[in-house]
Protein backbone atom coordinates (compact mmCIF):
# COMPACT_ATOMS: atom_id res chain seq x y z
CA UNK A 1 0.00 0.00 0.00
CA UNK A 2 1.18 3.51 -0.79
CA UNK A 3 2.15 6.10 1.81
CA UNK A 4 3.18 9.73 1.53
CA UNK A 5 4.65 12.20 3.99
CA UNK A 6 5.08 15.95 4.08
CA UNK A 7 6.07 18.48 6.71
CA UNK A 8 4.76 22.05 6.65
CA UNK A 9 4.98 25.05 8.94
CA UNK A 10 1.91 26.07 10.91
CA UNK A 11 -0.09 29.13 9.97
CA UNK A 12 1.44 31.11 12.85
CA UNK A 13 4.87 30.23 11.49
CA UNK A 14 6.41 28.84 14.67
CA UNK A 15 5.79 25.07 14.68
CA UNK A 16 5.70 22.10 12.33
CA UNK A 17 2.81 19.98 11.14
CA UNK A 18 3.33 16.52 9.65
CA UNK A 19 0.96 15.21 6.97
CA UNK A 20 0.83 11.45 6.46
CA UNK A 21 -1.19 9.93 3.64
CA UNK A 22 -2.02 6.24 4.06
CA UNK A 23 -3.64 4.06 1.45
CA UNK A 24 -6.21 1.85 3.19
CA UNK A 25 -7.22 -0.60 0.49
CA UNK A 26 -8.81 0.05 -2.89
CA UNK A 27 -12.13 -0.46 -4.62
CA UNK A 28 -13.70 -0.59 -8.07
CA UNK A 29 -17.21 0.05 -9.34
CA UNK A 30 -18.86 -0.72 -12.66
CA UNK A 31 -17.47 1.35 -15.53
CA UNK A 32 -20.87 2.75 -16.51
CA UNK A 33 -21.52 3.83 -12.90
CA UNK A 34 -18.10 5.47 -12.75
CA UNK A 35 -18.80 7.54 -15.87
CA UNK A 36 -22.54 8.17 -15.68
CA UNK A 37 -23.70 11.24 -17.63
CA UNK A 38 -26.72 11.60 -15.37
CA UNK A 39 -25.84 10.42 -11.87
CA UNK A 40 -28.59 9.12 -9.64
CA UNK A 41 -30.59 6.05 -8.68
CA UNK A 42 -31.66 5.17 -12.23
CA UNK A 43 -28.07 5.31 -13.54
CA UNK A 44 -26.94 3.19 -10.60
CA UNK A 45 -29.59 0.56 -11.28
CA UNK A 46 -28.85 0.54 -15.03
CA UNK A 47 -25.18 -0.06 -14.24
CA UNK A 48 -26.18 -3.42 -12.77
CA UNK A 49 -26.32 -4.73 -16.35
CA UNK A 50 -22.72 -3.72 -16.98
CA UNK A 51 -20.22 -6.59 -17.02
CA UNK A 52 -17.10 -4.43 -16.89
CA UNK A 53 -15.56 -2.81 -13.82
CA UNK A 54 -13.67 0.46 -13.91
CA UNK A 55 -10.09 0.91 -12.76
CA UNK A 56 -9.10 0.23 -9.16
CA UNK A 57 -9.35 3.36 -7.00
CA UNK A 58 -7.03 3.87 -4.01
CA UNK A 59 -8.59 4.80 -0.68
CA UNK A 60 -6.60 7.46 1.18
CA UNK A 61 -6.83 8.36 4.84
CA UNK A 62 -4.87 11.30 6.24
CA UNK A 63 -3.06 11.88 9.53
CA UNK A 64 -2.33 15.44 10.63
CA UNK A 65 0.21 15.60 13.48
CA UNK A 66 -0.47 19.12 14.74
CA UNK A 67 0.67 21.05 17.85
CA UNK A 68 -2.95 20.88 19.06
CA UNK A 69 -3.31 17.13 18.58
CA UNK A 70 -3.13 14.26 16.13
CA UNK A 71 -6.09 14.25 13.74
CA UNK A 72 -7.18 11.41 11.46
CA UNK A 73 -9.22 12.33 8.39
CA UNK A 74 -11.35 9.31 7.41
CA UNK A 75 -10.52 5.73 8.35
CA UNK A 76 -10.53 3.83 5.06
CA UNK A 77 -11.94 0.41 4.35
CA UNK A 78 -12.20 -2.63 6.63
CA UNK A 79 -11.09 -6.10 5.56
CA UNK A 80 -14.37 -7.30 7.06
CA UNK A 81 -15.88 -6.64 3.61
CA UNK A 82 -14.18 -9.89 2.54
CA UNK A 83 -16.22 -11.92 5.04
CA UNK A 84 -19.20 -13.81 3.69
CA UNK A 85 -22.40 -12.33 5.08
CA UNK A 86 -20.86 -9.00 6.10
CA UNK A 87 -23.64 -7.12 4.30
CA UNK A 88 -26.46 -9.51 5.22
CA UNK A 89 -28.26 -7.04 7.52
CA UNK A 90 -28.66 -4.45 4.75
CA UNK A 91 -31.67 -4.07 2.47
CA UNK A 92 -31.72 -6.31 -0.62
CA UNK A 93 -30.63 -3.67 -3.18
CA UNK A 94 -27.77 -2.36 -1.03
CA UNK A 95 -26.59 -5.89 -0.24
CA UNK A 96 -26.66 -6.80 -3.93
CA UNK A 97 -24.80 -3.61 -4.85
CA UNK A 98 -21.93 -4.16 -2.41
CA UNK A 99 -21.62 -7.88 -3.15
CA UNK A 100 -22.02 -7.81 -6.95
CA UNK A 101 -21.51 -4.26 -8.22
CA UNK A 102 -18.36 -3.36 -6.29
CA UNK A 103 -14.97 -4.99 -5.83
CA UNK A 104 -12.88 -4.50 -2.70
CA UNK A 105 -9.19 -5.20 -2.19
CA UNK A 106 -7.85 -4.96 1.35
CA UNK A 107 -6.03 -7.29 3.71
CA UNK A 108 -6.14 -7.13 7.50
CA UNK A 109 -2.56 -5.82 7.65
CA UNK A 110 -3.55 -2.91 5.40
CA UNK A 111 -6.23 -1.53 7.74
CA UNK A 112 -5.75 1.86 9.37
CA UNK A 113 -4.50 0.60 12.76
CA UNK A 114 -1.73 -1.42 11.14
CA UNK A 115 -0.79 1.43 8.80
CA UNK A 116 -0.55 3.84 11.72
CA UNK A 117 1.70 1.43 13.58
CA UNK A 118 4.07 1.34 10.60
CA UNK A 119 4.64 5.10 10.89
CA UNK A 120 5.01 4.99 14.68
CA UNK A 121 1.55 6.22 15.69
CA UNK A 122 -0.60 4.24 18.13
CA UNK A 123 -4.38 4.30 17.67
CA UNK A 124 -4.91 5.65 21.19
CA UNK A 125 -2.76 8.68 20.38
CA UNK A 126 -5.31 9.94 17.85
CA UNK A 127 -6.98 13.00 19.37
CA UNK A 128 -9.95 13.20 17.00
CA UNK A 129 -11.21 11.54 13.85
CA UNK A 130 -12.81 13.78 11.23
CA UNK A 131 -15.07 12.18 8.63
CA UNK A 132 -15.68 13.75 5.24
CA UNK A 133 -18.83 11.61 4.98
CA UNK A 134 -20.25 8.30 6.16
CA UNK A 135 -19.69 5.89 3.26
CA UNK A 136 -18.15 2.51 4.11
CA UNK A 137 -14.75 3.21 2.54
CA UNK A 138 -14.38 6.18 4.90
CA UNK A 139 -15.83 4.65 8.08
CA UNK A 140 -14.52 1.07 7.92
CA UNK A 141 -11.68 1.68 10.36
CA UNK A 142 -13.77 3.29 13.12
CA UNK A 143 -13.77 -0.02 15.00
CA UNK A 144 -10.10 0.52 15.88
CA UNK A 145 -10.77 3.75 17.79
CA UNK A 146 -13.20 2.99 20.65
CA UNK A 147 -14.37 6.11 22.46
CA UNK A 148 -12.13 8.48 20.48
CA UNK A 149 -14.24 11.47 19.32
CA UNK A 150 -15.41 11.10 15.72
CA UNK A 151 -16.45 14.45 14.28
CA UNK A 152 -19.23 14.45 11.67
CA UNK A 153 -20.98 17.38 10.06
CA UNK A 154 -24.43 17.51 11.70
CA UNK A 155 -26.13 17.55 8.28
CA UNK A 156 -24.26 14.40 7.27
CA UNK A 157 -25.29 12.63 10.48
CA UNK A 158 -28.90 13.70 10.07
CA UNK A 159 -29.27 12.68 6.42
CA UNK A 160 -26.91 9.64 6.27
CA UNK A 161 -27.00 9.47 2.46
CA UNK A 162 -25.63 6.09 1.40
CA UNK A 163 -24.60 5.35 4.98
CA UNK A 164 -25.25 2.10 6.84
CA UNK A 165 -25.13 2.58 10.63
CA UNK A 166 -25.72 -1.17 11.04
CA UNK A 167 -22.10 -1.59 9.96
CA UNK A 168 -20.77 0.94 12.49
CA UNK A 169 -19.09 -0.43 15.64
CA UNK A 170 -21.19 -0.14 18.83
CA UNK A 171 -18.57 1.89 20.69
CA UNK A 172 -17.98 4.67 18.16
CA UNK A 173 -18.06 8.10 19.78
CA UNK A 174 -19.86 10.21 17.16
CA UNK A 175 -19.92 13.94 17.87
CA UNK A 176 -21.80 16.15 15.43
CA UNK A 177 -20.32 19.47 14.36
CA UNK A 178 -22.25 22.62 13.54
CA UNK A 179 -20.83 24.73 10.71
CA UNK A 180 -20.77 28.04 12.54
CA UNK A 181 -17.94 30.11 11.03
CA UNK A 182 -16.77 31.52 7.71
CA UNK A 183 -13.70 30.72 5.63
CA UNK A 184 -13.06 32.67 2.42
CA UNK A 185 -15.93 32.00 -0.03
CA UNK A 186 -17.52 29.48 2.30
CA UNK A 187 -20.06 31.07 4.64
CA UNK A 188 -20.59 28.03 6.89
CA UNK A 189 -17.47 26.25 8.09
CA UNK A 190 -16.07 24.99 11.37
CA UNK A 191 -12.55 25.53 12.69
CA UNK A 192 -11.10 22.39 14.25
CA UNK A 193 -8.09 24.07 15.90
CA UNK A 194 -7.75 27.17 18.04
CA UNK A 195 -5.13 28.43 15.61
CA UNK A 196 -7.77 28.28 12.85
CA UNK A 197 -5.52 26.42 10.45
CA UNK A 198 -7.62 23.23 10.26
CA UNK A 199 -11.13 23.81 8.99
CA UNK A 200 -14.18 21.75 8.01
CA UNK A 201 -15.58 23.10 4.73
CA UNK A 202 -19.00 22.18 3.27
CA UNK A 203 -18.73 20.55 -0.17
CA UNK A 204 -22.15 18.89 -0.58
CA UNK A 205 -23.35 16.82 -3.50
CA UNK A 206 -21.71 13.43 -3.14
CA UNK A 207 -23.82 13.39 0.02
CA UNK A 208 -25.88 16.30 1.35
CA UNK A 209 -23.56 16.68 4.34
CA UNK A 210 -20.24 15.98 2.61
CA UNK A 211 -17.33 18.13 3.82
CA UNK A 212 -13.72 18.67 2.84
CA UNK A 213 -11.00 19.38 5.41
CA UNK A 214 -8.60 22.24 4.80
CA UNK A 215 -5.16 22.63 6.39
CA UNK A 216 -3.59 26.07 5.96
CA UNK A 217 0.20 26.45 5.99
CA UNK A 218 2.39 29.43 6.84
CA UNK A 219 2.69 30.11 3.10
CA UNK A 220 -1.15 30.23 2.98
CA UNK A 221 -1.33 27.07 0.89
CA UNK A 222 -4.60 25.24 1.50
CA UNK A 223 -4.12 21.47 1.64
CA UNK A 224 -7.64 20.34 0.78
CA UNK A 225 -8.45 16.78 1.86
CA UNK A 226 -11.47 16.66 -0.38
CA UNK A 227 -13.09 13.29 0.27
CA UNK A 228 -15.28 12.36 -2.69
CA UNK A 229 -16.23 15.83 -3.94
CA UNK A 230 -14.48 14.57 -7.09
CA UNK A 231 -12.60 11.29 -7.40
CA UNK A 232 -9.55 12.96 -8.96
CA UNK A 233 -8.22 16.28 -10.21
CA UNK A 234 -9.44 15.86 -13.80
CA UNK A 235 -12.94 15.08 -12.60
CA UNK A 236 -12.86 18.21 -10.44
CA UNK A 237 -12.04 20.31 -13.51
CA UNK A 238 -14.73 18.61 -15.61
CA UNK A 239 -17.35 18.24 -12.86
CA UNK A 240 -17.56 14.52 -13.62
CA UNK A 241 -19.20 12.27 -11.03
CA UNK A 242 -20.15 8.64 -10.45
CA UNK A 243 -23.74 7.42 -10.58
CA UNK A 244 -23.87 7.08 -6.81
CA UNK A 245 -23.80 10.77 -5.87
CA UNK A 246 -26.80 12.28 -4.11
CA UNK A 247 -27.16 15.57 -5.99
CA UNK A 248 -25.41 16.54 -9.23
CA UNK A 249 -26.37 20.22 -8.96
CA UNK A 250 -24.88 20.52 -5.49
CA UNK A 251 -21.78 18.53 -6.44
CA UNK A 252 -21.18 20.70 -9.51
CA UNK A 253 -21.55 23.84 -7.39
CA UNK A 254 -19.05 22.50 -4.82
CA UNK A 255 -16.46 21.82 -7.52
CA UNK A 256 -16.97 25.25 -9.07
CA UNK A 257 -16.58 26.90 -5.68
CA UNK A 258 -13.25 25.13 -5.10
CA UNK A 259 -12.06 26.26 -8.55
CA UNK A 260 -13.24 29.80 -7.83
CA UNK A 261 -11.32 29.80 -4.55
CA UNK A 262 -8.22 28.64 -6.43
CA UNK A 263 -8.19 31.96 -8.29
CA UNK A 264 -7.19 33.75 -5.08
CA UNK A 265 -5.63 31.00 -2.92
CA UNK A 266 -3.05 28.28 -3.51
CA UNK A 267 -4.87 24.94 -3.19
CA UNK A 268 -3.36 21.47 -3.18
CA UNK A 269 -6.28 19.17 -4.04
CA UNK A 270 -6.13 15.77 -2.30
CA UNK A 271 -9.27 13.65 -2.83
CA UNK A 272 -9.71 10.18 -1.40
CA UNK A 273 -9.46 8.16 -4.62
CA UNK A 274 -6.77 9.91 -6.67
CA UNK A 275 -3.73 7.90 -7.83
CA UNK A 276 -1.86 11.17 -8.37
CA UNK A 277 -1.90 12.38 -4.74
CA UNK A 278 1.68 11.25 -4.16
CA UNK A 279 3.02 13.12 -7.18
CA UNK A 280 0.85 16.14 -6.44
CA UNK A 281 2.32 16.56 -2.96
CA UNK A 282 5.85 15.70 -4.12
CA UNK A 283 5.72 18.29 -6.91
CA UNK A 284 3.61 20.79 -4.97
CA UNK A 285 1.12 20.84 -7.85
CA UNK A 286 -1.67 23.25 -7.04
CA UNK A 287 -5.01 23.84 -8.72
CA UNK A 288 -4.51 26.19 -11.63
CA UNK A 289 -6.98 28.97 -10.85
Amino acid sequence: MNTLHKEITTLNGTEKVAIHGLQIGRLAIKKSAMNAEQPGTISTLLSFRDKEFGDWLPIWAWVIVHPEGTFLIDTGLSSDVNQKGYFKELDFISKYYFEKQMKFDIKREEEIDQQLKKIGIETQSISKIILTHLHIDHTGGMKHFPNIPILVNETEWKTKDGAFPKLFPPNCNIQTVKLDSKYALFEQCHYLTKSKDLVMIPTPGHTRGHVSIGLISKEKTLYLFAGDVAYNYDRLLNQSFSATINNKTQNTASCKKILELAKTKSILFLPTHDEENIQRIKNNDKIKG
